[in-house]
């Protein structure tokens, strides 16, 4: 910190266009004055810096609990890019497919569907990053311990500048919910 704080300080230093002689020509008046103004730009500092304190712990907070709701859900949760690869995914899906995390983002999503349902989800499955609104898929993925875990995924696009700066994604993408229907 103190490394930094000299950094600044030299900096500011050679912003300033003083000279010696030019300084010492200023009147006691024009000191005092000088002064003031820096006690108040100094309270101001203070105060912004509180103020960017409030918002990142805001943020820090907001963060946290979007987190927290998307690996917790109730059901699986993945987004894939245009071309099928995971992006992200959430912990529930992980559970129920008894995999690391490692393991499926950025590979194809097929390579955790079952052989029988991979035909189907390829062959649909541009038509259903296109255009997911009232279309759902429901196929086998290969869950934990090998057991087959059918499921229905319903998507929604994920677009438009301010989503995918966000999600710093180069593309369109696809969220997917994935519903456990094995009970059904």
């Amino acid at each position: 910190m103190a490394d930094y704080l000299l950094k600044i300080n030299d900096r500011a230093e050679d912003i300033i266009d003083f000279t010696p002689e030019e300084i010492s020509q200023i009147t006691p008046d024009e000191i005092q004055r000088i002064f003031y103004d820096l006690q108040i730009h100094q309270i101001e500092l203070k105060m912004q810096n509180q103020e960017l304190r409030t918002a990142q712990e805001e943020l820090t907070r907001s963060r946290n609990n979007y987190h927290y709701l998307f690996h917790q859900l109730p059901v699986g949760i993945v987004i894939v890019n245009s071309t099928g690869f995971v992006e992200q995914v959430n912990d529930t899906l992980l559970e129920w497919l008894g995999i690391e995390k490692g393991r499926l983002v950025k590979k194809h999503l097929s390579s955790v569907i079952l052989e029988d349902d991979k035909v189907l989800f390829n062959s649909r499955f541009d038509s259903f990053f296109k255009n997911p609104d009232g279309k759902s898929l429901v196929l086998s993925l290969n869950g934990r311990k090998n057991v087959a875990l059918k499921v229905k995924m319903s998507g929604k696009k994920i677009g438009g500048d301010d989503v995918v700066a966000l999600m710093n994604q180069p593309d369109q993408t696809l969220i997917i919910t994935v519903a456990d229907v094995n009970d059904l």
